[in-house]
């Protein structure tokens, strides 16, 4: 479980977060941690695993609190139960893979069996075994990406926070590491940073929104999702649209001839949508299709976060 109250981190008159506040834990699922460049999403991420000193606030994992006037105490026991993958992750080209995946199992604290089966857990979820004694210097983007995630995963912690974790890798590895952090988020503390909105769709429950250091929207991605336009596909002699907006339940009326005869019909609804439905039905049309418009996460995206 991730609890933040009133984080800000300021760096002089510049308040790169501002007050920000959120819990996450294994029942909000998969949560989505979205912004434009400079919104203060990966300076939230930093201060949440103590790469950064917050200005002011509080950060409670697992029921272990780091207050910002005095972090010395919580922070290591903090980090042992966080997994963080960065965006750009630091990697030492000399090392083999299997040397590196042993040293970041040491640095945890991880020795002799359990750092071994560990590590083959690690190699076998990620598919490293053709590279296991591979310098990391001459991996690809793709390889170098996955050897970082299993440095993540190796301890197993129990808050996990990923930014960027599918950046450079091709359609299958995509998928693949997908499964994985689904399987994942099933019973941790699992936060997702992407620009990959696409990815937000397939496999979070929950999207928090940040623009200019504030929370702008939090929410679960179905709801975000949901708007009060809906499409109707009909057909009559008479101008339905005309219909349509007389019944005064609609703000607006798109229309859009099909095969046949038919019209497709996108309306702004004013009421709930079985008081139009209702009202629709008393009129003569032929009616064979009414369903919600869903938003796309684009364009959720675009509207909370453009410039006024």
């Amino acid at each position: 479980m991730l609890e933040v109250r009133n984080l800000t981190v300021q760096y002089d008159r510049f308040r790169a977060v501002d007050d920000l506040s959120f819990s996450v834990g294994p029942q909000s699922g998969i949560t989505a941690l979205l912004g434009p460049n400079g919104a203060g999403k990966t300076t939230t991420m930093r201060a949440i695993t103590g790469y950064l000193q917050p200005t002011s606030g509080e950060i409670d994992i697992c029921g272990i609190r780091r207050d910002s006037s005095d972090p010395t105490d919580s922070d290591l026991a903090i980090k042992r139960r966080i997994g963080y993958l960065p965006e750009t992750t630091p990697l030492y080209n000399e090392m083999l893979v299997s040397e590196f995946i042993e040293f970041s199992g040491r640095a945890r604290g991880i020795e002799g069996d359990a750092l071994e089966k560990a590590g083959r857990t690690m190699v076998e979820r990620l598919e490293l075994g053709s590279h296991f004694f591979t310098p990391l210097g001459l991996l690809s983007k793709g390889f170098r990406q996955r050897v970082a995630l299993a440095a993540t995963l190796l301890h197993d912690p129990d808050v996990i926070i990923l930014d960027e974790p599918t950046s450079g890798l091709d359609p299958n590895q995509i998928q693949s590491i997908r499964a994985l952090i689904k399987e994942l988020g099933r019973d941790r503390t699992l936060i997702l940073s992407t620009h990959i909105l696409q990815e937000v769709d397939d496999i979070c429950e929950r999207a928090i929104i940040i623009n200019r250091g504030r929370i702008v929207a939090d929410r679960s991605v179905a709801e975000l999702k949901e708007s009060n336009r809906y499409m109707l596909v009909g057909r009559h002699t008479s101008d339905i649209a005309a219909a349509l907006k007389a019944t005064q339940l609609v703000s607006d009326v798109e229309s859009e001839p099909l095969e046949d005869g038919w019209m497709r019909y996108t309306c702004s609804l004013k009421v709930e949508p079985e008081k139009f439905f209702a009202a629709v039905r008393r009129e003569p049309f032929e009616i064979r299709e009414f369903t919600p418009v869903s938003r796309s996460m684009n364009e959720i995206f675009r509207e909370l976060t453009q410039e006024a």
